[in-house]
């Protein structure tokens, strides 16, 4: 039962962590600032054929403050310019990083290609008409359910005459949907399988696996910089799991000892802590993250009444699957 105790502690932790938008926008900005990590990225997602056309050695990170013709300011994520082997020609791709659903994602991402568009003519690096750079929109998302919204702008449009469908917007975006892809679907040794593996990790031990295996990829002394972008990120995913501030050290082999040890020690704290009472405080704070402030006062009584550990371990994973606090209260009294 401290063993299941644990288990779902950590996994409410981890998906309380991942709704923290800022903190999610600024590891990753961090992370893609490296030109290592967008070209596994490429790889990661893209079409071979496409992959072998690009010239990484020339990737370089553009400015992502857009300035419209009316002083209108937009930011995006990150934006990466990248040339096609064979011309003068580059692809542009935009970056954007993903905590929550956002059926308007496809629009947003329109609207930041035509700031782009409309920056790099200002500055006179946009090129003739006809010989405009091509664009990779490219989200990724690391919310907790799967993404379900349309990345095709012309979806967004209503049905019309089929006259009036080749007046209308159209832009497909790419999504990675980081918590719900298939591992073995990246190609091995690839960061972005290490970056994907971490966001699926939920449990001290496997975010510890999976950050020894990113630190031997990241062996060079030329990735020491990058390597420290992944400690910092790894440490707020540790931070969400335990529910307070984490110390892991700055270096990715710092934080992989640490993580080590953590992991042989917490489990052991759960199990000394153990009985229903744990029970009832694993509850009482997934419901508080998961529903807000006062969560706890409506349930707390309920819960006082159930001694039956079974019983409670079973209200734990309506917890996680009820969708309002009147849901949950209303299965807790109904047993």
């Amino acid at each position: 039962m401290a063993d299941t105790v644990f288990s779902i502690y950590l996994h409410t932790q981890r998906c309380a962590a991942t709704r923290v938008v800022f903190m999610h926008d600024r590891n990753y900005k961090r992370l893609f600032s490296f030109r290592r990590m967008v070209e596994d990225l490429l790889r990661a997602v893209c079409d071979a054929e496409l992959v072998e056309g690009l010239d990484f050695q020339g990737l370089t990170k553009l400015p992502t403050d857009y300035v419209g013709e009316r002083g209108q300011e937009r930011l995006g994520d990150c934006v990466w310019r990248v040339p096609f082997r064979d011309g003068w020609i580059y692809l542009l791709v935009l970056l954007e990083f993903q905590s929550r659903k956002d059926a308007a994602m496809a629009l947003r991402n329109l609207e930041y290609t035509a700031l782009l568009y409309t920056e790099l003519g200002r500055t006179g690096h946009l090129g003739a008409p006809g010989e405009w750079p091509p664009v990779l929109p490219l989200v990724l998302y690391n919310g907790d359910t799967p993404w379900t919204e349309d990345v095709e702008m012309r979806r967004l449009i209503a049905p019309t005459l089929p006259v009036l469908e080749p007046f209308q917007p159209s832009q497909r975006s790419l999504v990675l949907d980081e918590r719900h892809v298939a591992v073995d679907d990246l190609p091995l040794r690839n960061l972005m399988r290490g970056v994907v593996l971490l966001e699926q990790s939920r449990t001290l031990e496997e975010l510890a696996d999976e950050t020894v295996a990113v630190q031997e990829w990241l062996s060079s002394p030329s990735d020491t910089e990058l390597g420290r972008a992944f400690a910092a990120w790894i440490q707020e995913i540790a931070a969400g799991m335990a529910g307070a501030p984490v110390e892991l050290g700055e270096t990715l082999e710092e934080a992989s000892m640490s993580l080590v040890d953590r992991a042989a020690q917490w489990p052991e704290m759960y199990r000394r802590e153990g009985g229903t009472e744990a029970l009832r405080r694993v509850i009482c704070r997934m419901a508080e993250r998961r529903f807000g402030v006062g969560t706890t006062s409506r349930l707390a009584n309920l819960l006082a009444s159930i001694d039956d550990a079974d019983r409670l371990e079973e209200v734990t994973l309506w917890a996680m699957d009820c969708r309002t606090v009147d849901e949950l209260i209303g299965r807790v009294s109904r047993g």
